[in-house]
């Protein structure tokens, strides 16, 4: 099946928060929106019934209610972190907001969430204002003139589940993209810190070293428009050169899969000799189901994408790197239990973790040593070269050398891995999503995102980004998706 495409388009002179804005709208138009909450608890107006337990000076972080008011047992639950002195309750505050909720529910604590003794009743304070919509952000920050807008997307992935939902978080500076996420985000505008309030604003929310690096509380979890949130974010990457060029963002999505779609963004008017000149992130948000991937316990808040930074044109290859989560970017490493990727994780303890996992997309095409390290993909060419094609006659005048016609082999490559370098595999991209390799015999041809590779009259793909050498021919590897 063909691809559907949408593009957003920004003039030259736009500011940062046009990307927030570009991208809220292609969620829309994917679908992807978790539509309008409201009844958010950001209060308390009492709490009652707990008993002394020991001496002991303990916080739970993230304690659900086990009863009352709505939503128990699933994603758009509430909870609490509840603080002992003494082994007696001192302060509890809002930790996730939950949805669904109105002011005056009694919400009942299981004894042995908070430490043991008696259960504790919390009666709870709602925010009745509308959160999100069918074709915005959840919660977002686009202030005129703001240097670090932000918007968060809330995806429900099966909101009968505890973790269904996901919140990725999207922040922009003048070029640069910063992702983070999270099973729960706090939207209430109001910073509150006294006892049975809620604490920092705009914040991720959950259990530390599940869902959040910091206890859920705390200011590292938030999102604000004054600096970009490097403690949390999973990466970041170019999005653009300068707001002298139109800003375009392209979406692919896929006709077999409509959970999978990749974003790239691009500055069409920007003069170019290769796509490197103009063509900067890529992406795609993991939305998928598998058997290994149990939502009352795990969240999908993770990512794979390609860093314009590592596209080696020289040496005609590129890196798909495929994200940890949260607090997993170049110059953090930590434990997230709760993230399903992290199965996939090692280290030597909680903070020393990897990062991300690293695919090289390495154009078979050019006659350059790959490590055994390394991807390579499958390719067979005996046509000879006088540009170190060894593939072809090596002997350069005995063709009893050359390899029969019957084995070139230059598919188009279906059935990629989400990374190669994961065991089991959780996920192929769908297979209008491809890989191919390529040898252009004039040399310095400038190939571009969005234009076509015809395989036959009923096969014709059109490019997204890839890698390749313009010295002596074009050769190269390109990511592409197909259109016919």
């Amino acid at each position: 099946m063909a691809i559907t495409t949408y593009r957003q388009t920004a003039a030259p002179g736009w500011a940062s928060t046009s990307v927030i804005y570009q991208l809220e709208a292609a969620f829309a138009q994917l679908g992807w929106h978790g539509g309008t909450v409201s009844g958010i608890v950001t209060g308390i107006s009492g709490y009652s019934g707990q008993t002394q337990v020991g001496t002991s000076a303990t916080t739970f972080h993230d304690c659900r209610p086990k009863s009352g008011g709505t939503s128990i047992g699933v994603g758009d639950t509430c909870s609490f972190s509840v603080s002992r002195s003494g082994g007696n309750v001192y302060q509890v505050y809002v930790n996730r907001g939950g949805h669904g909720y109105s002011d005056g529910d009694n919400l009942v604590i299981d004894g042995d969430v908070i430490g043991g003794g008696n259960d504790m009743t919390v009666v709870v304070q709602a925010d009745e204002t509308n959160y999100g919509s069918t074709s915005t952000f959840y919660d977002k920050d686009v202030t005129n003139g703001s240097s670090y807008p932000w918007g968060v997307l809330r995806i429900e992935n099966d909101n009968t589940k505890v973790y269904g939902d996901s919140y990725f978080g999207f922040q922009a500076d003048n070029t640069k993209l910063y992702f983070s996420s999270g099973t729960s985000f706090y939207p209430y505008d109001n910073n509150s810190f006294l006892n049975k309030q809620g604490r920092y604003a705009n914040s991720f929310r959950g259990q530390t070293y599940q869902d959040v690096l910091y206890d859920a509380p705390n200011q590292t979890n938030q999102l604000v428009t004054t600096s970009a949130n490097t403690s949390i974010d999973m990466t970041n990457f170019e999005y653009a050169e300068s707001n002298s060029f139109t800003l375009e963002l392209n979406v692919y999505r896929s006709g077999i899969d409509n959970n999978f779609a990749v974003f790239s963004f691009k500055h069409p008017d920007k003069s170019s000799s290769s796509i490197d000149d103009n063509t900067y992130g890529t992406f795609f948000l993991h939305k998928f189901t598998h058997s290994l991937l149990n939502f009352d316990e795990l969240s999908l808040g993770t990512m794979t994408y390609f860093d314009p930074a590592y596209r080696d044109m020289s040496n005609a290859h590129h890196e798909m790197h495929t994200s940890f989560g949260n607090g997993n970017s170049s110059s953090n490493d930590n434990w997230l239990g709760r993230q399903f990727m992290m199965g996939w994780n090692t280290g030597s303890n909680y903070y020393t973790m990897n990062s991300y996992l690293r695919d090289y997309i390495n154009a078979s095409t050019y006659p350059v040593y790959r490590p055994n390290t390394e991807r390579v993909h499958y390719y067979r060419n005996n046509t000879y070269s006088e540009h170190s094609n060894f593939r072809g006659d090596l002997g350069l005048t005995d063709y009893t050398n050359k390899s029969p016609d019957v084995l070139n082999h230059n598919a188009v490559i279906k059935g990629l891995p989400l990374s190669s370098q994961m065991v089991p595999c959780p996920f192929y991209l769908p297979d209008d999503f491809v890989l191919i390799n390529f040898d252009h015999a004039s040399p310095s041809q400038n190939i571009q995102q969005n234009d076509t590779v015809t395989i036959s009259g009923s096969e014709v793909y059109t490019v997204i980004d890839g890698a390749y050498n313009q010295t002596n021919r074009t050769r190269g590897i390109l990511f592409c998706a197909r259109t016919t």
